[in-house]
């Protein structure tokens, strides 16, 4: 599909947006947002999978904010103890040193700490609810070794195109699949629309 010849070296800021065939439960029709990438390996969230699960629930420093009720999405297989924020940008203020931009408007957070200080905030509480940042709970991450994402992207488990907000903050999570897919255009939109690829032969 994609000669991982043809891709960037660094993943950074990009999706991974599974393949049909890739039928690891943990990834299945997912889309993964590389955080960052490099000789060390690669770490991302996957965006689109939501649980039943709300903050308040699971979290004991939201109880009574904001994002008691926010749904806390499974950020992948890796750690699922450790929670993470993905949001369009809080101030700057309240992000931590390591907060990091991997696409244009979408920050990730490590320290959730200072996700919660911000909505306990004055500024928070007195800002008009149509300015509000976007703000995602992720629950876990996704993790490759050295060489390991190199690996699945040469067998064709991935597509891979540039990350984009609007997919990574959409109000119906379950269609990030196939909007991801169907923002690379022609054979890809048909793809994302049957969920099978066409027979080349």
């Amino acid at each position: 599909m994609e000669p991982a010849d043809d891709l960037p070296k660094d993943l950074t800021g990009q999706f991974l947006i599974a393949e049909t065939e890739l039928q690891d439960p943990n990834f299945f029709r997912t889309v993964v947002l590389i955080v960052h990438h490099n000789e060390e390996g690669a770490f991302g969230l996957v965006v689109n999978r939501q649980s039943d699960v709300t903050a308040g629930e699971v979290i004991d420093e939201v109880e009574g904010s904001a994002l008691e009720d926010a749904p806390v999405f499974v950020g992948g297989p890796v750690q699922q103890n450790y929670v993470f924020a993905l949001h369009s940008g809080i101030p700057a203020r309240y992000r931590s040193e390591h907060t990091e931009e991997p696409s244009s408007g979408v920050f990730f957070e490590p320290s959730f700490r200072h996700v919660v200080d911000y909505v306990r905030s004055e500024d928070y509480r007195t800002m008009e609810p149509a300015e509000l940042p976007r703000i995602r709970v992720f629950a876990g991450y996704s993790g490759w070794a050295p060489g390991q994402l190199e690996a699945e992207l040469a067998e064709d488990a991935w597509f891979v195109n540039r990350a984009t907000g609007d997919v990574i903050f959409q109000a119906e999570p379950a269609e990030g699949w196939k909007e991801a897919l169907s923002k690379k255009g022609g054979f890809y939109r048909i793809v994302a629309e049957t969920g099978f690829k066409p027979s080349m032969n």
